[in-house]
């Protein structure tokens, strides 16, 4: 990118901005103009000619070079400040565009909810970056009201999260599964399982925050069924949940995807039916209808049977209760 500024009547010759702050930018960590030339393979020369013209477009002076090693005045500070970011976007631009060649998405930007994430990454990276032959895949773990703030901002192309928070238009829902609400013990518990009052008396309730999503269901569920329970522990990660069950003294309400990881790192617990009326949420892939041809199917199917596998696996009692939506295969 070329810069021309007007002075005294006359322009000055176009400039490489781009190059000239990569200049900038080297001799202002090396603290030497020299070593920034060599750095980069070019003459002393050049680079002292990049770093004036860049003085010369701003109109400011950069390096204060009456001390050794030359040091950045306040506008060059301010300048290497934005030059991280700026090189950062060309960097980022330069290899969106060199992929573009072998493919024509260079980049899939996905969501996973925190609870899934460890167990959907190995298959869905295998997934997308081998077999649909994505050169990039980005993946942010997260709660479903961050995925639907992400999306809204183009910051991620597709997830899968829970709950339809609402019906956007532009956006496609694609059912996974559905899980039922488990009652959740310490597994020293020895006392009745049917009764969540005399349960109540003996342990208070680990629960999810109402900031989250599955915490404002269990919340609401709760309420519905008039049930006030004694509350020791409010958090916003399965794992903190399960930790005040394993400590003897809790209880909670999770399906068999919240219990995944802790179960798979040695948490022992106890799991039994609700002792009131059931519920239940629903795991679904979200994406902005944009052209990603079968890519959130091919997900969304790949995203299943992966928890189908890992319930089997670590809950086999419970994988009659869930329930796998038929999602229609592309290749067939």
């Amino acid at each position: 990118m070329n810069s021309r500024k007007r002075q005294n009547g006359k322009d000055e010759p176009d400039i490489n901005l781009f190059r000239a702050i990569e200049v900038f930018m080297a001799a202002a960590e090396m603290q030497q103009v020299t070593a920034a030339a060599s750095a980069l393979k070019m003459t002393q020369s050049a680079a002292s000619q990049h770093l004036k013209n860049l003085e010369t477009i701003f109109g400011v002076s950069l390096f204060d070079r009456s001390v050794r090693p030359i040091a950045l005045t306040y506008a060059g500070e301010m300048l290497k400040r934005h030059g991280y970011r700026l090189l950062n976007q060309i960097d980022d631009l330069k290899r969106d565009m060199q992929h573009l060649g072998a493919s024509s998405l260079p980049m899939l930007q996905v969501g996973l909810l925190a609870s899934l994430a460890t167990t959907l990454t190995p298959g869905l990276y295998n997934l997308i970056s081998r077999e649909m032959k994505v050169p990039e895949l980005i993946l942010s773990a997260g709660l479903a009201t961050d995925h639907f703030a992400a999306l809204n901002d183009r910051r991620l192309d597709l997830a899968v999260t829970s709950e339809r928070l609402h019906q956007a238009p532009g956006y496609s829902f694609t059912p996974i599964l559905d899980e039922p609400f488990f009652l959740i013990l310490p597994e020293s518990y020895t006392g009745p399982v049917d009764d969540i009052n005399a349960i109540s008396r003996r342990l208070s309730l680990a629960r999810f925050g109402t900031t989250t999503p599955v915490g404002r269901r269990t919340d609401q569920h709760l309420q519905r069924c008039r049930l006030d329970l004694p509350r020791a522990i409010e958090a916003d990660r399965t794992a903190m949940v399960m930790a005040g069950v394993i400590t003897g003294e809790c209880f909670a309400i999770l399906t068999p995807t919240l219990l995944i990881d802790g179960v798979a790192e040695g948490m022992r617990l106890q799991i039994h039916p609700l002792p009131f009326a059931p519920f239940k949420r629903t795991i679904q892939l979200v994406n902005r209808r944009d052209d990603l041809g079968d890519m959130p199917q091919r997900i969304a199917i790949e995203s299943q049977s992966i928890l189908r596998k890992a319930i089997n696996r670590h809950f086999p009692k419970l994988g009659p209760e869930v329930i796998y939506h038929e999602i229609s295969n592309p290749s067939h």
